[in-house]
């Protein structure tokens, strides 16, 4: 799936796959950069920054050449009764040797009994299908840059403030990622009713401008509230939004932002039970 930007020519894959010519392992700060430079060729718009983030509420998988070069990363985020997987990448030159396989395995040892969770690309699909993967959600990435958002007046709806973060963590107490996302916004709108916070979106730094999500609410007005409040403090502004099965997103595009992507969220495992609120807007696909 992913070239190295660097060493491209001097690594070619064996006509046959022989594991003791590999090295699996724990993913460290040090890989990042090399990981950075396999989703780069992939054309994703991950910075080291969003490698990094990844890392600090997962656990990565690497695989090395014999050379010690990275053909192979994933991601496993487990984050109470389900765990998502995600940024698995094997170099181009490498397909078709079974290493996606073997990364897949290894992730879903990681994450245990848990529920598993992923975006699958097209390419990915045929093989998560086969491990045990079932799709169970349309996920659409919107992008653009903000042009006239108009926000919808909504009662209870106001700016996110410090002294929200306690309640906000609360809403998905397990989730290492929720957690990050938290702490690492620099924006974020909430609807309050009668001192409960029933609606969520946060916005933060993410490939080339702000990526808004989590996305947390009880239906959809309160999703297009909350998200058309964020759009209108960011005009002229690239954003990126990952929407759960969408219907009408005509408000999405009347502010710049079009679907420029169709994903499908593919579960293994029991599905799980969201609460009174219900997720709308991933983190990231990789995250959920």
């Amino acid at each position: 799936m992913a070239h190295s930007p660097v060493t491209l020519a001097s690594a070619k894959a064996p006509s046959r796959f022989n594991g003791h010519d590999l090295h699996w392992r724990t993913m460290t700060v040090n890989d990042l950069q090399a990981a950075h430079g396999l989703s780069l060729r992939l054309g994703w718009p991950h910075r080291v920054d969003d490698w990094h983030q990844m890392l600090g509420v997962g656990e990565g998988v690497v695989v090395e050449n014999v050379d010690g070069e990275l053909i192979g990363t994933g991601f496993c985020l487990n984050q109470g009764i389900v765990a998502n997987l995600g940024l698995v990448i094997i170099r181009d030159e490498w397909q078709g040797c079974g290493l996606g396989r073997e990364m897949m395995t290894r992730l879903m040892a990681l994450a245990g009994n848990r529920t598993l969770l992923l975006v699958a690309t097209t390419a990915g699909l045929p093989l998560y299908q086969k491990l045990g993967f079932e799709p169970c959600h349309r996920i659409c990435q919107y992008q653009g840059t903000v042009t006239g958002a108009l926000p919808v007046l909504l009662p209870g709806l106001r700016r996110m403030q410090a002294n929200d973060h306690a309640a906000l963590l609360a809403l998905s107490p397990a989730s290492p990622a929720h957690a990050a996302a938290v702490q690492q916004a620099s924006g974020g709108v909430v609807i309050e009713n009668e001192g409960v916070i029933e609606g969520l979106a946060l916005k933060r730094p993410f490939g080339r401008g702000e990526h808004i999500g989590p996305i947390i609410a009880r239906s959809p007005g309160q999703v297009q509230a909350l998200v058309l409040a964020l759009l209108a403090d960011a005009e002229g502004g690239f954003v990126r939004i990952d929407l759960v099965d969408p219907d009408d997103d005509s408000w999405l595009t009347a502010a710049g932002l079009t679907c420029v992507d169709q994903v499908t969220r593919m579960r293994c495992g029991e599905s799980v039970a969201e609460g009174p609120l219900t997720q709308f807007g991933l983190i990231t696909q990789a995250m959920g």
